[in-house]
């Protein structure tokens, strides 16, 4: 049996939610085309036979505004790495082998002679670019890094990610499996859910909310009735969250017109949360206004940084 953590990072949007839901089968890391999606560090417990492989997603490191929130981030993504065995760079094909991702070669090890090196390399996104430009980006990478392996994938439509799984699997250090089979985060039902209500209020908002969204369960109450529900509802979970912005200017467009957006927000976080819990959720969401919250070190503590 061989057990390890691998730490997944990268700039953002090159696709490491995106890659770890696939290893794990399932969704537990959002995931949406907005920068910044990935806040804190997750936790993805891969068990097989053979091994068990404990993935670090983490935010995506960028050179942008310092806000407190950021700052969280980028601790964050440098804390996972202090905790990993290895590292898993991803890049983005369609982008080449950029300068911020030679920036964040800074994060990884010196490498050691006679020592092979526990970083590797995967540009994702190759179903997106020709053959022909790939070549040069491997090459880049290399005199960039003497990474241990240099794979070209696409998380998104799966790739040639089985045998980079492979090659972090046999590189793994021998040892027990560190949690039970079943178990595939160390995350609450109650912060999925509250990510989930964040993703779906990124994929229908404009290019000014996204990075002033932040959400908090405030009632979890499993099958009982709440004021709000209707008899037949009473089987349902019960949660109530808050979805936070940062400007009074912000409350209409998230909520659109008659309340369209927030119904569909709602809408389709509810299902995928009823997919987590394996039954029927009320969901009772509410906006409101935290004026610069990403800079309020209170209001960034009540919501888990």
């Amino acid at each position: 049996m061989r057990c390890g953590t691998v730490a997944i990072f990268g700039r953002p949007n090159v696709g490491k939610s995106t890659l770890l839901n696939r290893y794990l089968g399932q969704k537990i890391a959002i995931v949406s085309p907005k920068p910044e999606t990935t806040r804190q560090q997750l936790l993805g417990i891969l068990t097989l036979p053979e091994a068990q492989v404990l993935f670090l997603d983490t935010p995506g490191i960028y050179n942008g505004p310092k806000t407190l929130l950021a700052k969280h981030q980028i601790q964050a993504a440098r804390d996972a790495l202090g905790q990993a065995d290895f590292f898993l760079m991803l890049t983005d094909a369609t982008a080449g082998f950029t300068d911020d991702d030679r920036q964040l070669l800074r994060l990884l090890p010196k490498p050691v002679a006679g020592e092979k090196p526990a970083a590797f390399l995967g540009i994702n996104k190759v179903d997106r670019v020709r053959k022909d430009r790939l070549l040069p980006q491997i090459a880049e990478a290399q005199k960039s890094y003497p990474f241990r392996k240099i794979v070209p994938i696409s998380a998104f439509k799966g790739d040639n990610t089985q045998p980079l799984l492979d090659l972090l699997i046999a590189s793994l250090p021998e040892g027990p499996a560190a949690y039970p089979p079943d178990q595939v985060t160390d995350a609450s039902m109650r912060v999925l859910a509250q990510e989930l209500i964040r993703e779906k209020a990124l994929l229908f908002t404009h290019e000014e909310i996204p990075h002033s969204v932040a959400v908090l369960v405030e009632e979890w109450r499993p099958g009982t009735a709440s004021p709000r529900q209707k008899p037949d509802q009473s089987s349902s979970t019960y949660i109530r969250a808050n979805i936070y912005l940062e400007r009074d200017s912000q409350k209409g467009i998230l909520i659109g017109k008659d309340g369209a957006i927030l119904k569909r927000i709602g809408q389709e976080a509810r299902r995928e949360i009823e997919k987590l819990l394996d039954g029927p959720v009320y969901l009772d969401l509410w906006v409101k206004i935290a004026k610069n919250w990403r800079k309020d070190s209170k209001f960034l503590k009540e919501i888990g940084f």
